[in-house]
């Protein structure tokens, strides 16, 4: 069993090592291809997206913005700005399917801590809910409770998102359902579990998590290669 032993410690030695190298002894790397530098966790894994910006909220009617996207994940959507203080967002409820009468089913906004926003998202909420300048709220029908997907909010790195707002320079995007590539992330996920690169994950947990399956791997070779040698 010594070799057992020494093979497992030496992989999770050698996997702690290498996890912890300083980015920057690690070569040069790649360049970022968007404007804005963001973690890219927070842009994707949805199955459908809607993009927009404070220059799509172009229909004016008593000192309020509006912007209609329709037939994105089944729904007609409306959002509402007053270009100032705050935004709202929901789904237009049809009459058999076809006719709109104005009713809306707005959309609650759960920020990032759990803490339910309401169906009117204030600037300043987002300024407190941000994290560089970016932060994704999770939505859900007023009237329903079902999920209408997530709401992904960020902008250029001004003071304030309404400073950003009045020289256009924030970003909004829409996302719903899942992407259909999910098992190919559990993949990806499995891999940095092995190799101790869990994101947002810290080394000595991911250590912890990673033992028992470097183990059974290691213990699964030696015991076949042990049952082998006899037929060599």
């Amino acid at each position: 069993m010594r070799g057992f032993v020494f093979s497992v410690v030496f992989l999770l030695v050698f996997g702690a090592l290498l996890s912890s190298i300083p980015a920057g002894l690690q070569g040069p790397g790649e360049e970022p291809d968007t404007i804005i530098p963001i973690d890219p966790s927070i842009l994707t894994g949805f199955a459908d997206t809607e993009d927009y910006g404070p220059a799509d909220y172009s229909f004016l009617h008593t000192q309020r913005y509006y912007y209609d996207y329709n037939d994105f994940g089944g729904h007609n959507w409306r959002t509402v700005t007053d270009n100032d203080t705050f935004l709202t967002l929901g789904a237009k409820v049809l009459v058999i399917g076809i006719f709109w009468f104005g009713v809306i089913d707005a959309c609650m906004f759960e920020a990032p801590s759990g803490e339910n926003r309401g169906t009117q998202l204030d600037f300043d909420e987002i300024d407190a809910d941000a994290e560089n300048y970016a932060v994704r709220y999770s939505l859900t029908f007023e009237d329903s409770g079902d999920s209408a997907g997530s709401l992904v909010i960020y902008w250029n790195g001004t003071a304030s998102v309404n400073d950003a707002w009045d020289n256009g320079d924030v970003y909004l995007l829409h996302g719903v359902g899942l992407d259909t590539s999910a098992t190919a992330n559990i993949a990806v996920l499995l891999v940095s579990l092995l190799f101790l690169q869990l994101p947002e994950v810290p080394p000595l947990i991911n250590i912890l998590l990673a033992a028992p399956i470097w183990a059974c791997i290691v213990f699964v070779l030696w015991y076949v290669i042990k049952e082998m040698i006899p037929f060599v």
